[in-house]
């Protein structure tokens, strides 16, 4: 009976924490390289 409960909280909390995932903004990596790069070189 506890390894269900246990079971059942564990799938809760992945549910959650997939549910903030998809909350959260895509990150557009590419743009960010892009940037960082540039400012690399602005400052040699």
């Amino acid at each position: 009976m506890t390894s269900i409960i246990i079971i059942l909280l564990l799938v809760l909390n992945l549910g959650v924490l997939l549910h903030i995932n998809h909350k959260i903004p895509k990150r557009d990596y590419v743009q960010e390289a892009m940037e960082r790069d540039g400012d690399q070189q602005g400052n040699g």
